[in-house]
């Protein structure tokens, strides 16, 4: 066999080995994380002490983000007007808030401003603000990861026991996150396509 036909065998070769490599990197790639979706909680209709009446979301195994968004909502007030807040519309007595509370299995958890005052509110962890937008600006400071280990539904709400004087509500960005090796094959996946294709143009020149 002539060294120019070996020559072409190993570059078919070659080329065959790279276009594997490029698709199980592209279905990596179709790994990573979707879209968010949004959960809108109603600061009346999905508020409860038992989360009862909260927003039911079938989810499939895997690790997930929850951030606050604005979307149907920007954040929610469980009081009937806003007072005893300082020149920047800060510390209130009484304000809004991104407050809400998730259950899974027979656990639940608390986010945002109410994690630290058992779930009523900011009382002990930065007070009320006087607006749903000021309330909404300092929520980017919140994240919070869960996993479930098989598929399930988790359960999403507002702790408050009088609803009357409630109004807004808090919008939730929940986005599937890659687990760590995912994107360690992604990473090596394309640097080995990187490296097949550095490699052939290098044996392209040198044999031209």
């Amino acid at each position: 066999m002539s060294e120019s036909n070996g020559m072409y065998r190993r570059e078919r070769v070659g080329i065959m080995k790279l276009h594997a490599l490029a698709a199980a990197s592209a279905a990596l790639l179709a790994a990573a994380p979707a879209a968010a979706q949004i959960v809108n909680v109603d600061g009346r209709a999905n508020a409860s002490l038992d989360g009862s009446n909260g927003v039911v979301i079938n989810l499939a195994a895997g690790a997930y983000q929850i951030t606050f968004t604005q979307d149907a909502f920007t954040a929610f007030t469980r009081f009937d007007n806003v007072s005893g807040c300082d020149s920047n519309g800060r510390n209130c007595r009484t304000g809004f808030e991104n407050s809400a509370r998730y259950q899974i299995g027979g656990t639940t958890f608390l986010f945002g401003d109410g994690a630290g005052s058992g779930g009523i509110g900011p009382v002990s962890g930065g007070a009320y603000y006087d607006s749903a937008a000021a309330s909404f600006a300092a929520a980017g400071k919140y994240g919070q990861r869960f996993t479930l280990g098989s598929a399930q539904s988790v359960n999403f709400f507002l702790y408050d026991d009088f609803l009357g004087d409630n109004s807004g509500g808090v919008s939730l960005a929940l986005t599937a996150v890659p687990e760590p090796s995912t994107w360690a094959m992604l990473i090596l996946g394309m640097g080995v396509v990187g490296g097949a294709l550095r490699r052939r143009k290098t044996l392209a020149v040198r044999f031209a």
